[in-house]
């Protein structure tokens, strides 16, 4: 990304785009990343779609367990966010300092303090220039809390251009 967005870049950071958690696993090799691209693209079937770099280590989870969470996390949780955009170790029901369960049809972790969450099963992959879209079935789903979600631009980073 460059550091002084042109114009282009800039119109591009404009878009609203939620922050959220995305949650794999491969055998007992769970992850939880940021996120900020991803969206529901179907009603039927419910489908959602969500971007996933290259090189990261979501994606490897992702394609060899064919499934994978979105958490929307409350206002504030910074920390939280930032903790992981890098993998974590689990230890027990946490990984890395925040408490996890496992999602219950495909085991994808769900961060514990979620304002709502869902897990879906991947029924497409496909290379997007520097990314992976995966796009899954919507298999389930809760609301936690009554907090809005976490919008990328309330948290005051970017991530496009």
């Amino acid at each position: 990304m460059p550091e002084v967005p042109d114009a282009t870049a800039a119109a591009l950071l404009a878009q609203p785009y939620g922050v959220f958690l995305v949650g794999s696993r491969s055998g007992e090799d769970r992850n939880l990343m940021t996120a900020s691209w991803g969206s529901q693209c179907s009603f039927e079937p419910r489908l959602y779609t969500v971007f996933v770099e290259t090189d990261a280590h979501t994606r490897r989870l992702i394609d060899a367990g064919g499934a994978f969470s979105v958490c929307l996390v409350p206002p504030d949780s910074e920390q939280i966010l930032t903790q992981y955009t890098r993998p974590a170790e689990v230890a027990g029901d946490k990984l890395g300092d925040h408490h996890f369960f496992d999602a219950p049809n495909t085991g994808v972790p769900i961060y514990e303090g979620s304002v709502a969450w869902f897990e879906c099963r991947v029924v497409e992959a496909h290379p997007v220039g520097d990314h992976i879209q995966y796009t899954g079935e919507v298999i389930a789903g809760d609301v936690r809390g009554g907090d809005p979600a976490w919008t990328i631009q309330q948290l005051g980073w970017e991530y496009g251009g």
